[in-house]
């Protein structure tokens, strides 16, 4: 009886110090993608416990997209959110700012059907391609396109959420859609379902002049008002980051359940992103590569009519570089 007494007083105890505990921890609502860029670096900083050895409490929320996502944060329901390289035109035009590198991605792709008459990019003139507006996909589709010298009005282009677009094309041509462009799993399961009749017409690979980052954005008046938290996420993030470079099959096997997906399909994706470890993060940041490799996205997005020139603030408006600058001291 005794040491069943002990055992319950034991447990009461522990109740109470993590009771505790948690109220000491300062909220945070993070916004994540259920993808390997997406939701990697936040699973390692939640299983190691970096967020708590810097007093956060995350409350998470998933968006599958980037747009829907900084149009949730403007309106004040979230903090801090991850985003693709597609939708950093929103960034640029002022809506939130950036405050960290997460990957350099080569996860978007353009899948085909080779029964369109498809076999190359030239080959998409006159065709109809399916994509999310703002987003990745259409960042990729805009630099094939460009690359190929095809104007946007030589193609039919089907804005559609990028959960649909696998669907889409492997209707028996129901939907008319010819190709899709979108980012991995979403890509790879279109070319499962096609089968023989589906070909990647092009990738991030094929045009290494361009960077894809995918990056931490968060909302303006958060990071007016609370810049100490903002300092401390991103200290937990770069911690992550840089133990993720060395031990990626083990990030996925953390991120597995937020992502949605099965360990074993994440290690597969492990080649289509660059992840930087601490010191490549460091030497981005404070010899200016980050910031180039966003001007260079700013200016595809520009050319590509998402954002005008007279839009876009000045790129230190937008990147604030102190955060991530302070976070890789060490490194």
């Amino acid at each position: 009886m005794k040491r069943f007494l002990c055992t319950l007083l034991a447990l009461v105890l522990t109740l109470s110090v993590t009771a505790a505990l948690a109220d000491t921890l300062t909220p945070v609502t993070v916004i994540y993608h259920p993808t390997i860029g997406g939701t990697t670096a936040i699973a390692i900083a939640e299983a190691k416990g970096y967020f708590e050895e810097e007093g956060l409490k995350i409350n998470y929320q998933r968006f599958t997209s980037g747009p829907p996502e900084i149009a949730a944060m403007v309106a004040g329901r979230a903090d801090i959110g991850f985003i693709g390289s597609g939708a950093a035109w929103l960034a640029f035009r002022g809506d939130v700012n950036i405050i960290a590198l997460d990957n350099l991605a080569l996860t978007d792709e353009i899948i085909a059907k080779k029964s369109s008459g498809i076999q190359t990019v030239a080959d998409l003139k006159g065709k109809t391609v399916a994509t999310q507006l703002g987003t990745a996909g259409e960042n990729i589709l805009n630099i094939a396109l460009e690359r190929a010298g095809i104007s946007r009005d030589e193609v039919t282009i089907v804005n559609m959420d990028n959960n649909n677009l696998t669907s889409a094309i492997a209707s028996a041509g129901a939907t008319g859609v010819d190709a899709i462009a979108g980012w991995q799993p979403g890509t790879t399961a279109a070319l499962e379902a096609l089968g023989d009749d589906g070909i990647k017409i092009a990738s991030n690979a094929d045009y290494p002049d361009k960077a894809f980052p995918s990056v931490w954005v968060v909302n303006k008046d958060f990071v007016k008002n609370n810049p100490e938290t903002v300092q401390k996420f991103v200290n937990a993030l770069t911690k992550a980051m840089a133990y993720r470079a060395e031990n990626m099959y083990e990030a996925c096997e953390w991120a597995s359940e937020k992502a949605g997906q099965a360990a074993n399909d994440m290690y597969s994706q492990i080649p289509y992103a660059i992840w930087p470890t601490g010191a490549e993060l460091k030497d981005y940041y404070t010899n200016g590569g980050f910031v180039d490799m966003l001007l260079n996205l700013r200016a595809g997005q520009v050319a590509a009519g998402k954002i005008t020139e007279a839009e876009v603030k000045d790129i230190n408006e937008v990147f604030i570089g102190t955060f991530a600058i302070e976070a890789t001291k060490g490194y």
